[in-house]
């Protein structure tokens, strides 16, 4: 299917912020299996990766808040990206390649499949339920 071989993201929050909700989603994720992020304040980047390797599977540059994930690869990127989208409703864009826009508030397990064809290890359907879990903070009292 044409356009749908990659995915395109974009924020209107601060780097501060996007940052800050992908560190939340990490916290919960790290119950799971190890992750390394790294905060680079000088060159305002963010990057995360996997404790087993040495490659980040995601990078937040303050310059750039938009960027494009392959559908097919290490999946780990875009479970980051739904993980943030159900902790804070709204926070990124997702949509295909073509345009065509993604709505991950919907998104199931039984998806996972379909949305990321390479998310076949019982590890990433486990990051996938916990992504799913997180429920955006209650409203504050007045």
């Amino acid at each position: 299917m044409r356009g749908h071989d990659s995915y395109s993201w974009r924020t209107r929050l601060s780097w501060r912020e996007l940052v800050a909700i992908a560190e939340s989603v990490l916290e919960t994720w790290n119950t799971a299996t190890r992750f390394v992020s790294r905060l680079d304040q000088r060159e305002h980047l963010w990057t995360v990766r996997h404790d087993s390797v040495a490659q980040p599977f995601l990078v937040f540059n303050e310059d750039s808040l938009h960027g494009s994930l392959p559908r097919e690869g290490n999946p780990l990127a875009m479970l980051l990206l739904l993980g943030m989208t159900r902790l804070r409703p709204g926070c990124l864009d997702i949509s295909f390649a073509n345009g065509r826009v993604l709505d991950l508030s919907r998104f199931e397990i039984g998806d996972l499949t379909n949305l990321l064809p390479q998310a076949t290890l019982p590890a990433h359907r486990k990051l996938a339920a916990l992504s799913i879990a997180l429920q955006p903070p209650a409203p504050a009292e007045t």
